[in-house]
């Protein structure tokens, strides 16, 4: 398969981006958490750390066990709630044994078929039990596999549906984007574990030796908070995974050269899964990597129109909002059907013989990132040179670790 060097360059971008913001969020967490061990070792070492001195009255080998335990212990329960998350994000994700066997077959042949233009070995295929027609990418046993729903064999899809949906998911291969596999997964587990490992450690350096430690350590914690605060940067996993969609439609149409096929099938899936009527947990994580993204929110999801005259302001009276009833902001729902429309638009385009210029990336995305991840480092580098100023014979360092306190009442 021919992709184009503009889809290349866009695939690039699209990666670069990812660990753009991966960068900025991990590594003043990871760093936090190594500064907060380092930071305890030497107070240890240095005898700063009063409540180890404190225990060392007693024993100085029970005092590095308990230590030693502590800090194991929050690694150990950091790591279990990322586990815990993990298992709830998967609810719902099963194999189905129970599928119509011919059209299991029609649906490998299709999968082969869009794997070969692709130039990879067809994956393996699974069928899932996701209450949904839909179809999604995902890692199987350290490999790419591909899903499809039990729903989805029993809706006697046409030929060239089943080779559109098979070659969106072949397209979220080449991207390297699959569910249980791709950056984005990946960013979150690790962002969450991290931020919980760096304020448990932060809180115990913190009690265990002095309070003026945090100094140090907050500044860490302000790219986080910048990407919790901002509502661009907060909806930038979800936009990922719209330009990713938009990529991998525009990948499929070049391995099929059907892109009306492909847009019929989006549009057509969307309508059967507005007659779902199972409840899949919101948080489930896959809901994001499926052919169509549907989320089904608690409690009943609903279909307005709205009119000229409704607060929208440009939205039409034919315009669908998806929302759920008792919240006063459109619900995830209506970013999924909006996603679906720009997808369709896409499509629609390249249907024209105008290819989009979705490959093309953003000059001002590109400074923005260089920017975010200049700032991360030098916020690390100007902490560490901090610890180590003089000042009056003594470093910042030695000063922020004397705990006059624990001294007055030794003596």
């Amino acid at each position: 398969m021919v992709i184009g060097e503009d889809a290349i360059e866009r695939i690039r971008f699209y990666r670069s981006s990812s660990r753009s913001l991966m960068y900025t969020v991990l590594a003043p967490l990871a760093f936090g958490v190594a500064l907060s061990l380092v930071m305890l070792i030497v107070a240890i070492g240095q005898g700063r750390c009063w409540l180890f001195e404190d225990i060392s009255d007693y024993s100085t080998a029970l005092a590095v066990i308990v230590f030693i335990v502590v800090v194991v212990c929050l690694f150990g329960i950091a790591s279990d709630l990322v586990r815990l998350r993990i298992r709830a994000n998967l609810k719902d994700f099963y194999t189905e044994n129970k599928y119509d066997a011919l059209e299991y077959r029609s649906f490998t042949d299709a999968l082969e078929g869009v794997s070969i233009a692709a130039g990879l070995n067809p994956p393996p295929l699974k069928v899932l039990g996701i209450p949904t027609v839909n179809s999604i990418a995902f890692r199987e046993g350290g490999k790419p596999g591909v899903g499809v729903t039990a729903e989805a064999l029993a809706a006697g899809l046409s030929r060239q549906e089943k080779e559109a949906m098979m070659a969106h998911e072949v397209a979220h291969i080449v991207l390297g984007d699959y569910f249980l596999a791709s950056s984005s997964a990946g960013f979150e587990y690790a962002a969450y574990g991290l931020g919980v490992l760096f304020l448990s450690m932060a809180a115990l350096v913190t009690v265990a030796i002095n309070v003026y430690v945090l100094l140090f350590l907050l500044p860490l914690a302000v790219p986080l908070a910048v990407v919790r605060v901002d509502a661009r940067l907060r909806k930038k996993t979800r936009i990922l995974y719209r330009h990713n969609d938009l990529l991998a439609d525009t990948i499929a149409a070049k391995l099929t050269s059907d892109p009306q096929s492909l847009r019929h099938t989006i549009e057509k899936l969307w309508t059967l899964s507005e007659k779902t009527r199972a409840r899949i947990p919101a948080t489930a994580h896959f809901q994001g990597y499926m052919f169509v993204t549907r989320p089904l929110e608690a409690g009943p999801v609903k279909m307005v129109t709205y009119d000229g005259a409704a607060a929208t302001g440009d939205k039409t009276d034919t315009t669908k909002i998806y929302w759920v009833p008792g919240k006063a902001a459109e619900s995830r729902t209506w970013f999924a059907f909006e996603t679906v429309e720009k997808r369709a638009a896409n499509l629609h385009s390249i249907e024209r013989g105008q290819w989009t210029e979705l490959e093309k990336p953003n000059q001002r995305e590109k400074a923005v990132n260089i920017a975010r991840q200049a700032a991360v480092t030098i916020i690390m580098v100007l902490v560490i040179v901090a610890l180590l100023i003089p000042w009056h014979g003594k470093t910042v360092w030695d000063y922020a670790t004397t705990n006059v306190v624990w001294r007055m009442i030794k003596s």
